[in-house]
């Protein structure tokens, strides 16, 4: 029998989402059952949430929070035999309009942390693997390590995941009153970071392993570029313990050209005669009716923001959207960037700029492109290159992180290759990789036919990134 997994998060599809965060502890929620591990997934008891979902028992606990008494109640919500929801519900810190984005972010994830440690001593009878994901959760590990003792002989085994080394939990050193550990915690060896307070720490201190998001990443964060200021602790703990590199899958019951709702065509990897169709009635509906089908489609579906390398395509607009081709973002972000692109939109007649998150649109986008542009400043994983290659386009990436390890780059093995890298983060590097994805399009079909074949016999299933995660859990 295995070990019972509890996952803590702040986020798992399908019951909150906001990024790539939500989708791989709702992946391992929804997967690891499959695999005959029963699963506990805590989760903060956001508005929305609480709304939609019928609990069938309801639980409340008093801890200290700083100088207080707070209360927590934990509803669950009874999935299967094998898998349990609980929201760990308080009105004053979850039930808002956002799930992140306020002043006392981390006054909140320090309760919700501080709660669900105080469930698993009171009501945690079996034998338990604990697997918190991101700052957000990353406070349990130290509870853990500096109070399960005294409640259990054996402490339970801790894996870390980290999502996005750039989003850390830091604050005020003076927030460390709330978090209810003796003072040693608060030093540079611990939770201390200049003066503040970081929650990540704990997570990579008080774990037994720490997996991220792809193995090119794993080997990123250990350097001064990558690594946040962090690099010389994770340098060292990678002599003591593992830094495991896992990289992400995708949902292809959701993901499937054969099968996806939103498709007024749907096609395979032997059959892109529905592409076809999606890319002419694709260019019709957003480029008019005198948009030209040989030309190819290159979308941007992802965040409008710095990370994602927006600002090549500001320095060099005239180079990029005057090539002999249709350009369609979609996405939101940072209102600089949103204007600017809007703005770019009204001088290029083959440029559409869409500020909007729509998950049917972006189905629709990813049918139609020929290409998906991926510039990234950095990127742990991504998982828009992964759908690309499911629906037959190809990415064009900065080769860091999951990038690296997901596309395999044309023209180091033309015959096997899924898609184009660049390695400098310039307009120069990418503009030049651009036009050679655009060479290979126009001048060498037969060759691009095979990269978009590669591309699709890919296998970003879940089922992969799980063994993997379990073969972590076993060791």
């Amino acid at each position: 029998m295995n070990v019972e997994v509890v996952l803590v998060a702040s986020e798992a599809y399908p019951f909150a989402k906001s990024g790539g965060l939500g989708d791989v502890v709702g992946a391992l929620f929804k997967y690891l059952p499959r695999f005959g591990f029963r699963v506990k997934l805590f989760l903060p008891g956001y508005a929305r949430m609480l709304q939609d979902f019928p609990f069938v028992r309801q639980r409340a606990l008093e801890f200290p929070f700083g100088e207080i008494m707070a209360r927590a109640e934990f509803l669950e919500y009874r999935i299967d035999d094998s898998q349990s929801l609980f929201a760990v519900a308080c009105e004053r810190f979850f039930e808002r309009e956002r799930m992140y984005g306020y002043p006392d972010d981390l006054e909140r994830f320090i309760f919700f942390s501080r709660a669900v440690f105080e469930y698993l001593v009171r009501w945690q009878e079996e034998a338990f693997l604990l697997h918190c994901h991101d700052w957000q959760s990353a406070l349990l590990c130290a509870y853990l390590e500096r109070y399960w003792p005294q409640y259990r002989p054996r402490a339970a085994k801790v894996l870390f995941t980290i999502h996005n080394l750039a989003y850390q939990g830091i604050g005020r050193g003076e927030l460390f009153r709330l978090v209810n550990l003796p003072n040693h915690f608060f030093t540079h060896e611990y939770l201390e970071f200049y003066g503040n307070l970081n929650l990540m720490k704990a997570g990579l201190l008080f774990s037994h392993v720490i997996t991220t998001v792809s193995p090119t990443y794993a080997r990123e964060i250990c350097s001064p570029e990558f690594g946040e200021g962090l690099d010389g602790l994770l340098r060292a703990l990678s002599h003591r313990k593992k830094i495991v590199g896992i990289v992400n899958g995708i949902d292809t019951e959701i993901f499937h050209p054969g099968l996806d709702p939103f498709l007024e065509e749907h096609y395979g990897r032997e059959n892109l005669e529905g592409k076809r169709k999606n890319k002419l009635r694709f260019l019709e509906r957003h480029f008019g009716p005198e948009a030209k089908a040989t030309l190819p489609v290159i979308a941007f579906i992802s965040r409008f923001v710095e990370q994602k390398g927006v600002r090549l395509f500001l320095e060099r607009p005239e180079e990029f959207f005057s090539l002999p081709a249709y350009w369609f973002f979609l996405g939101m972000g940072e209102a600089f960037y949103e204007r600017a692109l809007k703005d770019l939109e009204r001088h290029y007649p083959r440029l559409r700029v869409m500020v909007v998150f729509d998950e049917g649109l972006a189905h629709l986008a990813y049918a139609a492109a020929d290409f998906l542009v991926l510039p990234s400043l950095f990127e742990p994983c991504g998982i828009s290159q992964m759908i690309a290659m499911c629906y037959g386009a190809l990415p064009i990436v900065r080769g860091v992180g999951g990038l690296r390890d997901t596309v395999v780059d044309y023209p180091f093995n033309p015959r096997l290759s899924t898609g184009f890298q660049f390695g400098e983060f310039s307009a120069n590097e990418f503009l030049r990789t651009v036009r050679r994805a655009l060479h290979v399009y126009f001048e060498d079909q037969d060759l691009f036919r095979t990269m978009v074949a590669n591309a699709m016999a890919s296998d970003f299933s879940w089922e992969q990134a799980i063994k993997r995660y379990i073969e972590v859990y076993r060791e």
